[in-house]
């Protein structure tokens, strides 16, 4: 058993595995912040005993969550080479999807940060797009700058209607919630029968995840809550009556240049050398991607697309 290093937050609560409920889990990893330095604590990932998904626990009860996210977070203002090689891989697959993604469908987007992936929809043709983000500061910018309609809050605050939409977007979303099975029960709820679930997320089995260990980008602690492998992500859709008809792994070599990052980062601080590599990033991640595209190949990407279809009941 890994020896842990306790946690200097004095507002950490253990809670039980979100996929299966029980309280029997093994530790993996201690998980510093240093991705975005909001913190000295450390974090401890854990493996669930019964089903084998990996959350953070003990961890930072619910009010204090939004206190580990900059004004910076990335997702708030995406720049540089890799966010535009982000931008274009949506566009492409949302272009792949219209048939779903087009008018007369209603599109919601749980997490819509400032609100891109949206945009792009409605620039395409379909204005029946609406977004849902706790971050007051993006759902403003979303609101503002784009002219979206997008609520402050959780999807659990909004109190949608019944059946209200007919597409739900989720882009690295799900490994930030409290709990992935309320918001997936809620999902249920509010989309039309038949209707169709689009995430994005880390996959927690991904190679980069073993090579890099504590220090992948995908676990991002204290930000992120949940680690993901397609089997147990295949398992909860299913336990909120949702069936996968596609997953896609991304061949981008993001994981491999962030990983190369924290690792220096970790050791020498953020002085001359993470500054260096913060402006090599750019040729790092090209560098890394052709590892990126046999770790795709071979099903083992860092970052997955998943579309999950709503199963109508008889």
């Amino acid at each position: 058993m890994i020896q842990t290093e306790p946690s200097q937050c004095e507002s950490l609560v253990n809670v039980a595995c979100d996929l299966c409920g029980s309280r029997n889990a093994e530790p993996i990893v201690v998980l510093r912040d240093l991705i975005s330095g909001m913190t000295n604590d450390t974090f401890q990932l854990v493996r669930c005993r019964e089903c084998g998904h990996r959350y953070l626990n003990p961890r930072p009860a619910d009010p204090q969550l939004t206190v580990y996210y900059p004004d910076d977070y990335a997702p708030f203002g995406q720049y540089g080479l890799s966010a535009r090689i982000k931008r274009f891989q949506r566009r492409r697959l949302i272009r792949r999807n219209w048939s779903l993604l087009g008018p007369p469908a209603r599109v919601l987007d749980v997490g819509c940060a400032t609100g891109e992936l949206l945009a792009s929809i409605r620039a395409l043709g379909n204005p029946h797009v609406a977004g849902i983000e706790p971050s007051e500061r993006a759902a403003e910018i979303a609101r503002r700058r784009r002219g979206l309609d997008v609520r402050t809050g959780t999807l659990e605050s909004a109190q949608i209607a019944p059946e209200s939409f007919d597409v739900v977007l989720m882009s690295h979303t799900i490994e930030h919630l409290p709990s992935p099975s309320r918001t997936l029960g809620e999902i249920e709820r509010v989309l039309s029968p038949g209707a169709y679930l689009f995430l994005w997320l880390p996959n927690a089995d991904s190679w980069s995840a073993r090579v890099f260990g504590r220090y992948w980008i995908g676990y991002d602690a204290p930000r992120h809550l949940h680690a993901f492998s397609t089997r147990t992500l295949t398992r909860l859709l299913a336990r909120h009556g949702f069936a996968v008809e596609a997953l896609e792994h991304e061949a981008i070599g993001l994981e491999w240049s962030w990983g190369l990052r924290l690792i220096v980062r970790r050791r020498f601080g953020r002085g001359r050398l993470d500054r260096g590599l913060e402006k090599l990033h750019p040729l790092l991640t090209a560098l890394a991607t052709p590892i990126s595209w046999l770790a795709a190949r071979s099903g083992r990407a860092g970052r997955i697309f998943v579309l999950a279809r709503k199963i109508e009941k008889p």
